[in-house]
């Protein structure tokens, strides 16, 4: 662990650190420095994005955390809003543990960037102040975004540092040196002027305020929105291309279109006006999205807002009542709703209350229509499903499986509803004599139909795999639908392979990059099933393994899975990560409960002991300041 370290400046981007680092420390050869910060000398410095960022963030102790330095100094926040869900996902992991060879076209900076620019950039202005108040200048990360050409801060022009990569090695990190500084102030003075200082202030915002829950999806949606409002849309909410094309071009000037790379050529079918409306799978520059947010928008504030007016995660109220049994199952009549963060992935969660009783919750947001009628959790049944329950129970004709047909549940629910009521009838069945270590909520919560897409995913993806894979690779899954859905899952699997397939299946040898695959897909489904838990479970190769049934071959041939040996490496947590995990979720429900948080309390109600829970203590400081900013 570094016992020293340049603590990083407002916006200061991180290869600015490091480099102050370098200069301070004294060393000569920019290896050591890179051994020292990252753990290895093999790191090629980045300006704008970085990497291994959880080793650095472990090398500084507990002061920082990779989240923080990614959002915090880095450009990463400058695209995130405007990347697919999944992209944005795997970017963040990359840039965490990765080597981040493929950052930069991943995001969109090679064959999709505008406004390129080479070298390091500064506000004259800025710096100056810097060493007023620091004693030196250092680089700021809102200066290097492309398409970006003055200051957000003070609106001067931005200046190229005359020292860059070209005239120095590809492992060295340049420091602004106050020598080779030019305090010449100057400001644009023609008609694009204020266009220009629009779009700094506006990519500024993107990288200040936290807009990770958007996505290329939810953007397109607010797009739309926006161009309705316009009259831009035709009655089928089409687009009006022409007239949105002739409305632009009024409204920026083919001018100032030229000077950020935007030009439009109204004939392509592909020209990126059209491309950022619809909903295809390219993505666009971020600085033409900024263009049309100002467009449609008076403020980007008011575009990325987050009131039920302009951000809804899951649509207006009212919403649809799931509950199977009800007269109005379906029919939107719910008006409850409360709004909370998943303590993971901080997707929003809505939880859902009918009038009926029945309380259901989901993830959001919602990316179409079909998505309103989503049930991740049903939380409470409700007075008239129990009523309608009753009624079948006390109809000797109809057995459990019936009944759990009629109620669109599982068994396991009737009986232990059956119990609950204090009817009894079942109270002799098989079910009912389970371990004592079992929950009766756990089949409560478990959705049957969440295991069988388990397993036919599982099968569609991997058609080679044999009916014993299935079994090893998806274990609770393919046990529990066996023991409640045999039939549904004899007609679904694989059919059985002869005695001849079977002999010539054994002679072959392994192949351990289909293994590894299909290895990686049940990890990441087990690992998303233990996040889920309502108690939480350390995130371990022991307790994946053993609920896998694949710990044996975890331990024994993990080098051989090299995709799963990286996946593990990225979710495997430490003693002081889990503790940190639990904190967070009893933080979460003090503030979701507008309760009052205090230290002592959380950590009486985590268990830590205090030799640990100092440990963490500042960074649930820092998750706590975080989540009342927000």
């Amino acid at each position: 662990m570094l016992t020293f370290f340049t603590d990083p400046y407002k916006d200061e981007i991180l290869y600015s650190t490091i480099a102050r680092y370098h200069y301070y420390i004294g060393n000569i050869d920019f290896k050591d420095t890179l051994r020292e910060v990252f753990g290895k000398d093999s790191v090629i410095p980045s300006i704008e994005l970085s990497s291994h960022l959880e080793i650095l963030a472990n090398n500084l102790g507990k002061k920082y955390s990779s989240e923080d330095i990614i959002s915090k100094h880095t450009i990463f926040p400058f695209y995130a809003p405007f990347l697919p869900r999944n992209r944005k996902q795997e970017l963040l992991n990359d840039m965490k543990y990765g080597h981040g060879k493929g950052l930069y076209t991943e995001i969109g900076m090679v064959a999709g960037s505008i406004c390129k620019k080479e070298g390091i950039y500064y506000c004259p202005i800025c710096s100056k102040r810097d060493i007023e108040t620091y004693g030196e200048a250092y680089i700021h990360r809102e200066h290097q975004l492309q398409g970006v050409f003055v200051c957000p801060h003070n609106e001067a022009k931005l200046k190229k540092y005359e020292i860059d990569k070209r005239n120095t090695s590809r492992v060295s990190f340049i420091r602004l040196d106050e020598r080779y500084l030019d305090f010449n102030v100057e400001y644009e003075n023609d008609k694009t002027s204020s266009r220009l200082i629009e779009v700094s202030k506006a990519a500024y915002y993107l990288l200040e305020n936290d807009l990770f829950e958007f996505n290329k999806d939810i953007i397109t949606k607010k797009y739309k929105e926006l161009l309705d409002k316009k009259e831009l849309l035709s009655i089928n909410k089409n687009i009006k291309q022409r007239e949105l094309y002739e409305e632009f071009m009024n409204f920026y000037g083919e001018e100032f279109l030229e000077i950020m790379e935007s030009s439009i050529d109204k004939d392509n079918e592909y020209n990126w006006l059209k491309v950022i409306t619809r909903n295809s799978n390219r993505t666009v520059h971020p600085i033409r999205h900024v263009l049309l947010i100002n467009f449609l928008s008076s403020d980007i504030r008011e575009f990325f807002k987050k009131d039920n007016n302009h951000y809804n995660p899951f649509g207006k109220s009212p919403w649809p009542c799931l509950n199977p049994v009800a007269d109005h199952y379906r029919k939107d009549i719910v008006y409850n709703i409360k709004m909370t963060a998943d303590y993971e992935t901080r997707k929003p969660v809505g939880t859902f209350t009918c009038d009926c009783g029945f309380i259901y919750s989901r993830k959001g947001p919602d990316i179409n229509c079909e998505d309103r009628y989503m049930m991740g959790r049903i939380k409470n049944f409700g007075h008239v499903w129990e009523k309608k329950l009753i009624r079948y129970l006390n109809l000797k004709d109809y057995s459990i499986r019936d009944i759990a047909k009629l109620m669109n549940c599982d068994p396991k629910t009737v009986v232990k509803y059956d119990k609950i009521l204090g009817i009894d009838r079942f109270k002799d069945s098989k079910m009912n004599r389970v371990k004592e270590n079992f929950k009766p909520d756990d089949a409560h919560n478990i959705d049957i139909e969440i295991y069988k897409n388990t397993i036919l995913d599982f099968i569609f993806n991997n058609p080679n795999l044999s009916r014993t894979s299935i079994r090893e690779l998806c274990k609770k899954e393919y046990s529990y639908i066996y023991k409640y859905d045999r039939e549904w899952l004899l007609e679904n699997l694989p059919k059985k392979l002869n005695k001849i397939q079977i002999d010539n299946k054994s002679n072959e040898r392994v192949d351990w990059s289909k293994r590894d695959i299909e290895v990686l897909n049940a990890v990441k489904n087990e690992y998303l099933e233990l996040l889920a838990k309502e108690k939480p479970i350390r995130i371990t190769m022991s307790n994946l393994g053993k609920s896998l049934g694949l710990l044996s071959m975890l331990e024994k041939n993990l080098d051989k899975l090299p995709k799963s040996k990286a996946y593990l490496e990225e979710i495997l947590e430490s003693v002081e990560v889990f503790q940190l995990r639990r904190t967070k979720i009893i933080v979460d429900e003090k503030l979701e409960n507008e309760e009052q948080v205090k230290l002592w309390e959380i950590q009486k109600k985590s268990g830590i002991r205090t030799e640990y829970f100092n440990n963490i203590s500042v960074k649930i400081e820092n998750y706590i300041d975080g989540r009342y900013k927000h």
